[in-house]
């Protein structure tokens, strides 16, 4: 479909974008009244965050990893506090003191307050995603403003991201906006310095939220290739560049909780600061972000692990409890090895390339790394699979059919996840949105031949995703695509009418995990073919394309 691009339409269509955030907001939040029922704590992801504002905005900064850990301990890397700090001054200010009172303010609800919160997503959405979504479907190589509008229209109505920030009540925004950030300095023409400056806001994007490691090897393999593009000479200070960066953009954020101890009464136990070591707050903090305590898996997700804890298989069981996470460790490594094996040939030949290629093939390399980490890793949780969906959800004009499909299977894998935060409405609606949006973009039957060479140009370009698919994306669309559909809508319609038996009370849960598991399996494998089905030496013509 042609959208006639002028200012007012850019501005209609973020503000569209923008409010179906908004509206989505207007849905219950993660713990909302208490309904997860927990025995420590109250509430859930929004209680939380509540309650870091709460904790950082009144504790001084050596007890935020400390305070009270059986009620929301603060997990999140440095920067997630900080924000949260923020957040809390001016929840203070505007909203007042008693929102972010210490202890008090438990399982606080208040809807002016619930406003602000949702207001501190949007507003951070904005600001750190949405710009970066704005300015990177700029880069891979756009001929025509109307994919341009397509992708941004593409990225930002992706369910699970909306559901997950603006229903269920996180900042993944922030962290997964960060990260593409850094994506974009790094691959910005060759002039190595804005790889530095791509290794900040990686950096950055870490810091706020851990599981951005899920792109560190790819990121390292690419930084690694580009110290080796330019001679001999230049691998060492490059390396060491990159190195000093690092080190210096984690010592800026960690080093007042590794300066200043714990001095507060935590459980009728006065811990001073002189009772603990350097190394004893480095391994604290660092045990906040990685509970390895909690095992292989905590809740039913779409990983290899989950499925293959169903008997007979059983392999939680027969695994001994030591060595899992070495096991998780290892094949997780197994399945990176591919996608860092490129992307350092990738960053060892930029030089050579147009640097708008690299960006393409970065976000191939992240989001195949991604998977390969909730596919195999160690503590997966179900809204780990946003990590591989944000590098996807730019990649519309590579594979639009298997960007649209992955968009769909990585929300209804959320689905056991939203009906306990009883956002069954709001995944509904979102659903229908986002599939209105793919029929718009696919839709080509308007042949009007009055319009202009350029607009004609871009439709048939828009026409070229069904007609010349790649032969992964003919499999995906004729055969694979039709069934996972058809199950996905099955397994739907049999949990409305058919009741569990006591003895498999998860049953549906574990066949959300069954399916989403195959499928996601599946897209390991169709991003590493992306990866390594060749590049083109030129751009083409679109006759060639279609020739």
């Amino acid at each position: 479909m042609i959208i006639t691009v002028t200012p007012t339409t850019k501005i209609a269509i973020v503000s569209t974008l923008i409010l179906l955030r908004v509206l989505v907001g207007y849905q219950p939040h993660s713990g909302q009244d208490d309904h997860h029922g927990k025995l420590n704590a109250y509430g859930g992801d929004y209680e939380a965050q509540r309650h870091w504002m709460e904790l950082t905005l009144h504790l001084p900064m050596g007890d935020w990893y400390w305070y009270d850990l059986e009620y929301w301990g603060l997990d999140y890397p440095p920067l997630t506090a900080y924000v949260s700090w923020l957040c809390g001054y001016f929840s203070d200010k505007l909203i007042g003191p008693e929102s972010v009172a210490l202890y008090t303010s438990r399982g606080y609800e208040d809807p002016t307050h619930k406003a602000y919160m949702r207001a501190t997503v949007l507003v951070l959405d904005i600001l750190v995603y949405i710009s970066i979504v704005w300015l990177s479907t700029k880069v891979p190589n756009r001929n025509h403003t109307n994919e341009t509008i397509w992708s941004v229209i593409f990225a930002l109505s992706q369910p699970a991201i909306i559901l997950i920030d603006h229903g269920h009540f996180q900042y993944n925004s922030v962290s997964l906006g960060l990260a593409l950030w850094g994506f974009y300095y790094m691959t910005k023409e060759k002039f190595f310095p804005n790889c530095l400056v791509g290794s900040v806001f990686f950096c950055l994007a870490l810091n706020f939220k851990q599981m951005i490691l899920y792109y560190a090897p790819a990121v390292f393999a690419y930084l690694l290739g580009r110290c080796f593009d330019s001679g001999r000479r230049n691998i060492l200070p490059r390396f060491v560049a990159l190195g000093i960066t690092v080190i210096l953009t984690f010592a800026l954020h960690w080093w007042p909780f590794l300066y200043y101890g714990p001095s507060h009464e935590n459980n009728n136990n006065i811990v001073s600061t002189t009772t603990t070591t350097v190394l004893d707050r480095i391994l604290h903090v660092t045990h906040r972000m990685f509970p390895f305590n909690r095992g292989l898996f905590e809740d039913k997700v779409s990983n290899l692990w989950c499925v293959m804890s169903i008997k007979p298989i059983s392999i939680r069981q027969r695994l001994p409890e030591n060595l899992q996470p070495l096991i998780a460790l290892s094949l997780t490594c197994c399945l990176i090895l591919p996608a860092c094996f490129k992307l350092f040939r990738i960053g060892y030949s930029s030089s050579s390339r147009r640097w708008q290629k690299d960006f393409k093939y970065l976000l191939w390399g992240s989001a195949n790394t991604a998977l390969a980490f909730f596919l195999a890793s160690f503590q997966v949780h179900e809204k780990s699979i946003l990590m591989a969906l944000t590098p996807i959800s730019l990649l519309l004009w590579d594979d639009a059919i298997f960007c649209s499909w992955f968009g769909i299977i990585s929300t209804w894998t959320l689905w056991p996840l939203l009906c306990i935060d009883r956002l069954q409405v709001a995944y509904t609606c979102i659903m229908l949105i986002y599939l209105v949006v793919i029929w718009f973009l696919f839709d080509d039957d308007d042949d009007d031949t009055t319009q202009s060479a350029t607009t004609n140009t871009t439709k048939t370009s828009l026409s070229l995703l069904q007609s010349s698919l790649l032969n992964c994306s003919k499999m995906l669309k004729t055969i694979l695509i039709p069934i996972s559909v058809i199950g996905m809508l099955s397994l739907h319609g049999l949990q409305m009418v058919i009741t569990p038996p006591a003895t498999l009370p998860d049953l549906f849960p574990l066949l959300w995990s069954i399916a989403g598991c195959g499928m996601f399996s599946i897209s390991w494998f169709v991003t590493t073919w992306h990866l390594y089905k060749g590049e083109e030496k030129r751009p083409l013509s679109i006759k060639e394309k279609i020739n």
